[in-house]
């Protein structure tokens, strides 16, 4: 019955029985070396093809970009970009939710098709800016910078009524959502103070250099303001912002800029945890994906000295991801307990009638089946950075050897450096080693 369901719903069955953290550790362990080994990114491309596709092909978009491989990140993000679209088609997610959430009541959310939150879509954008920054396509940049804030402006109403939606299935199902407040504390300890899940000053920061580079003044102070909203503490973002509004006034800096953009890490995975769900048949243990604190990576900042190891600059953190997967869990929260009580009652029935129809063997079989396929949603985005972090400093034209210094390893870079342009250094640190490259220096009107 369950493999008919599986085949009739076109779902997702690659994190069906083996949690997707355990699949990550592939692609994620290949980074430590280079190149890649071709076994992780063969299996990313052929799982693209099933139901959680366009969770593989950020992946394959990550580990392509971060491995110099800029044409198949490129092509990965494009088409996950293109499922994004496909999602936001209200008549094919209508239809394509209940063929799987059928299918998941006597499974797992793992059955599920992939669905994109808002955070991964805006770091999917962002990453492909950089794709087409790094080829020199001033166009395709600005495109991509503009679709991550797109995401942003719309994910706060798709969430609050997503949340309300959710809330409203609980109340005809006769759930009460706040008996289960007390076992969500590590969510709310990795989430932290983040207000909302798709609030990322990373990528308005991003933008704003690339605005700032180009002339275009508006935007990046629009940009810049954004970025100090989220975090009113940095002094640096502050400066942006005086710094952009004195150029609005026919003050604009002489020297060239250099920002670095410094991933830290890899974002901390789900982890898995009973919870107890309380039924008219009594209470039945589930699974169910949480964080844990313990599990978080603190931030280490990335230090930029000159030739003479003199500072010029020092990363801050302006998107902790981990906090941001955290507050995006914590926001599915009311849909997810409802499909768990749900899920709960039905995997019940379904032994009840196993045990009618077939005796003690059949309701043995389905018991076994039921324990056996009470996995949690672990799925996320794993090479996404635990940290996004960014400094910047000024130096005067011509080239520059520059040290980065991270607790993970050094790096020494040449760049150039051309007066009232942009020079980026990206520089992810994963473990085993310091990936770095120097992007094309932006500058002039757009």
């Amino acid at each position: 019955m369950v493999a008919g369901l599986l085949a009739l719903s076109g779902c997702a069955t690659n994190s069906l029985f083996v949690p997707y953290p355990n699949q990550a550790q592939q692609w994620k362990a290949s980074l430590a070396t280079a190149p890649v080994a071709p076994a992780a990114t063969e299996k990313l491309e052929k799982a693209a093809a099933g139901g959680d596709g366009v969770l593989y092909l950020q992946e394959l978009g990550r580990v392509s970009q971060l491995t110099g491989q800029r044409e198949q990140s490129r092509e990965a993000f494009a088409a996950a970009i293109q499922k994004y679209d496909e999602e936001d088609a209200s008549a094919r997610i209508q239809v394509s939710s209940l063929a799987s959430s059928t299918t998941s009541l006597v499974t797992n959310d793992n059955a599920r098709g992939y669905v994109a939150p808002d955070y991964e879509r805006i770091f999917t954008h962002a990453y492909q800016a950089l794709n087409y920054w790094d080829a020199n396509d001033p166009t395709g940049t600005a495109v991509e910078l503009r679709g991550a804030a797109l995401e942003q402006r719309v994910a706060a109403d798709k969430r609050d009524k997503e949340i309300a939606k959710a809330e409203e299935a609980a109340e005809e199902n006769n759930v009460d959502l706040s008996q289960f407040d007390g076992y969500f504390q590590g969510i709310n300890a990795v989430a932290g103070e983040v207000k909302a899940s798709f609030q990322n000053a990373w990528t308005f920061y991003l933008s704003a250099l690339f605005w700032e580079a180009h002339g275009e003044y508006n935007d990046a102070l629009v940009d810049y303001k954004k970025a100090l909203e989220i975090h009113p503490e940095l002094d640096m973002l502050k400066e942006d912002v005086e710094r952009v509004s004195n150029a609005m006034k026919g003050r604009p800096e002489k020297d060239g800029m250099v920002a670095v953009l410094y991933e830290q890490g890899f974002v901390q995975a789900r982890e898995e945890f009973s919870l107890p769900i309380p039924t008219v048949h009594g209470i039945f243990s589930v699974a169910f994906p949480t964080y844990s604190l313990t599990s978080k990576p603190r931030p280490n900042s990335l230090r930029v000295l000159d030739s003479a190891s003199q500072p010029l600059g020092e990363t801050v953190v302006l998107a902790d991801v981990g906090a941001l997967a955290a507050k995006d869990l914590k926001e599915r929260l009311p849909g997810m307990l409802v499909r768990q009580t749900l899920r709960a009652t039905a995997k019940y029935n379904l032994q009840k009638k196993a045990n009618n129809d077939f005796g003690p063997l059949g309701a043995f079989a389905t018991q076994l089946y039921n324990l056996v396929s009470e996995q949690a949603d672990r799925r996320s985005w794993l090479t996404l950075p635990a940290y996004a972090q960014a400094t910047r400093f000024s130096l005067p034209q011509g080239e520059h050897t520059l040290v980065l210094s991270t607790p993970g390893g050094n790096a020494t870079l040449t760049v150039p450096v051309v007066n009232r342009g942009l020079t980026v250094i990206h520089v992810a640190a994963v473990p085993g080693q310091l990936i770095t490259r120097v992007l094309p220096v932006q500058e002039g009107p757009l």
